[in-house]
């Protein structure tokens, strides 16, 4: 028995926009984004290098209280007759507003360059740096002093500081030059020596 065209149409009609829904939803879906090609996870902002980690310490007056930590390296080692580089920080404190600072030699050593520093509205635990450089004259163990004036809330705290250096080789304890005669003969220190002596009584007592 033959179906007639009449009642095949309303079911083409119907089962076309059913395939016309499937078709679209399959163009229309998107492939889900592959994990591994997923952007790396933002890393944790590392937190900033000490800058004055390779640094030598200065050394304090010995005063408690100290507004400011003093650290200081050489560009190389200090050699008698050359120049040499020195880089100063100053680290001021909690509570620092402003501070001032003034280098000085001794003798044996020069300074170059700008003796004076001055920092104001500072921040605690920033580093502010400064620059000169240094020629040593001879062999020897030397200092430069470091004499730093801090504000705070109005009131001047100050302090000085030392850097010191050797240059050459440099003994640990220098021999004592010996005593010598009227004729340039070494006199050599004779060790006192405890003597007793017993008293007789006198006769006739």
């Amino acid at each position: 028995m033959k179906r007639s065209p009449r009642r095949l149409l309303p079911t083409l009609l119907l089962s076309a926009p059913m395939a016309g829904l499937l078709l679209l939803g399959a163009c229309s879906s998107e492939p889900e984004p592959d994990p591994a090609a997923a952007p790396p996870p933002t890393k944790a902002m590392a937190a900033p290098a000490d800058e004055t980690s390779t640094f030598a310490k200065a050394v304090g007056d010995g005063k408690p209280g100290a507004a400011v930590t003093i650290r200081y390296e050489f560009s190389g080692k200090p050699a008698a007759g050359t120049a040499t580089e020195l880089d100063v920080a100053f680290i001021p404190n909690a509570g620092v507003d402003s501070l001032e600072a003034t280098l000085s030699g001794m003798e044996g050593i020069t300074l170059a360059g700008v003796q004076t520093a001055s920092f104001s509205a500072v921040e605690s635990g920033k580093v502010y740096r400064h620059k000169l450089s240094v020629l040593p004259d001879r062999s020897g163990v030397y200092y430069i002093t470091v004499s730093v004036n801090t504000q705070i809330a109005g009131s001047s705290l100050a302090r000085t500081f030392s850097i010191p250096f050797v240059v050459g080789q440099v003994t640990a304890q220098q021999k004592q030059e010996p005593q010598r005669d009227a004729q340039g003969e070494a006199i050599e220190p004779m060790q006192a020596q405890e003597t007793s002596q017993q008293t007789t009584p006198s006769a006739g007592k």
